[in-house]
């Protein structure tokens, strides 16, 4: 499915900006900050284009937020099965301590957590931390 007919399946409009993001996504091997992205763009976007266009891109299901040891927050592309109603993103990621990256391990899925009687789970986030294979 092309670009055009992925963002027309999830509601959301197709503008230039929006394919560039969501191209820049798909290709990166890394989650990408915020400065990451307008950094990236062939084109110049505001940063308040760029902040919505992430959020949108998140609660539309088409990527996942990753906050970093910084609390700084990335962007990766979802797993197909992500919608607007469920994200299906259940992996670990690794932040490089050395450069700041942050990977999805998408081979590492999350463990189960038995969460007491009347709590209700949300999420889940398992961050492994080490050097990348740049770094190391």
């Amino acid at each position: 499915m092309d670009n055009k007919a992925l963002l027309h399946k999830h509601g959301l409009r197709i503008t230039d900006t929006r394919l560039a993001v969501l191209s820049l996504l798909q290709n990166s091997s890394k989650a990408l900050s915020q400065s990451d992205v307008e950094r990236s763009l062939p084109q110049q976007a505001d940063r308040v284009t760029l902040f919505r266009v992430l959020q949108a891109f998140e609660d539309a299901g088409l990527a996942h937020k990753v906050m970093d040891a910084h609390g700084v927050a990335r962007y990766a592309s979802c797993a197909p099965t992500c919608s607007t109603e469920q994200h299906q993103d259940s992996h670990a990621h690794f932040h490089c301590t050395q450069c700041g990256d942050v990977y999805c391990l998408e081979d590492v899925e999350l463990p189960k957590v038995k969460v007491p009687k009347g709590f209700k789970q949300q999420e889940s986030h398992l961050e492994v931390e080490g050097r990348c294979a740049a770094c190391a």
